[in-house]
């Protein structure tokens, strides 16, 4: 059955949330025709899964939902994208919602471009903290995403990753599975996947994905990622030997000049989180572990953290990004 969009939405423990998210997807009936909801139930323990198959009741044809075991975010992602009867899938998670919904279906009527990027807006409960708007690119004009300058402004970082961005199935259906599963921050594969995946890309003057950040539990969270700095490890050689196993080789592809950036950024991730974030012993035991594998994996790569932690004893080492730390936390408070 062919439709022009499905949205992929995992459930698991958002009683408190999963009405408003599915509530902004039932618009004009006509558009709803056109849409694929996929609810993934991702074996959650409460009612949530119970609440969201009243949406299939009442919309059938529409929303469907697929049981399953608990295999986290990045399961739901991979089922979603197989199982998707949409020319293009969004992801949208069950505390989150979005709007302009029917004038966004309209528009994916007339494109034919692998990325399409929207604006996102970030709330904390009660309150809206921040805008992602789209900046540096003229609205409805398709890009060549070879010849994109991907290193021209730094918010572009943040509009491929899937509070922004809606993806042609089949980009990302080539790579199967593409998210890491049962494991958190599965999501940092998007810094690679949508641009090494995308031909063309296109952006929409749109307001679509509303984010709902700060809520207790989520692992955005400072201290969840303290706890979870062993995913973060996973999550980011995964990441890196995806980049490293499908190169962009044309030097004179805009996409090689992001990687030659960007790959060197996503090694020095060790060095700086276990810089800081970690109690001593294991900071120094998991930054050495840390820059073993990567001497090893790729020896060609330099960075000035690197630099800075083969030239310098631990303590130092520790000492100096702790200062750096500061000073940078001290800067911004003065430009503002």
């Amino acid at each position: 059955m062919q439709k022009l969009l499905t949205v992929v939405i995992p459930v698991y423990k958002v009683e408190a949330y999963i009405n408003k998210c599915l509530d902004s997807l039932i618009i004009d009936p006509e558009l709803m025709e056109k849409m694929d909801v996929l609810i993934v139930n991702d074996g959650t323990p409460d009612n949530s899964a119970e609440m969201s198959r009243e949406y299939v009741k009442r919309f059938p044809g529409v929303f469907r939902q697929i049981d399953k075991e608990n295999g986290g975010h990045g399961s739901v992602w991979n089922l979603g994208v197989k199982e998707a009867y949409g020319k293009y899938v969004k992801f949208l998670d069950s505390d989150d919602w979005l709007e302009n919904l029917d004038t966004m279906v309209r528009k994916l009527e007339q494109t034919d471009a692998d990325l399409i990027i929207t604006s996102c807006i970030a709330h904390c409960p009660g309150d809206v903290l921040w805008k992602l708007e789209i900046k540096d690119m003229e609205f409805d004009r398709v890009y060549d995403a070879d010849k994109f300058d991907w290193l021209g402004n730094r918010s572009h970082w943040n509009y491929i990753f899937h509070h922004c961005a809606i993806y042609k199935t089949e980009m990302f259906r080539q790579y199967l599975p593409l998210f890491l599963e049962k494991q958190p921050y599965d999501d940092v594969i998007l810094c690679a996947a949508p641009i090494i995946g995308a031909r063309t890309l296109v952006a929409w003057d749109l307001e679509v994905y509303h984010y709902l950040m700060d809520r207790e539990g989520q692992s955005i969270s400072a201290e969840v990622q303290r706890r979870n700095v062993g995913a973060g490890v996973k999550v980011h050689k995964s990441t890196i030997d995806f980049i490293e196993s499908h190169p962009v080789t044309d030097p004179a592809s805009t996409k090689k000049a992001y990687f030659d950036v960007k790959l060197p950024k996503l090694y020095n991730w060790g060095y700086r989180t276990f810089g800081d974030s970690r109690p001593y012993g294991e900071a120094k035991r998991k930054v050495k572990e840390w820059d073993e594998w990567t001497r090893k994996r790729n020896p060609g790569v330099n960075t000035l953290w690197m630099k800075l932690y083969r030239a310098l004893p631990y303590p130092l080492y520790r000492f100096a990004y702790k200062s750096f730390l500061k000073l940078r936390k001290l800067y911004f408070r003065i430009k503002k």
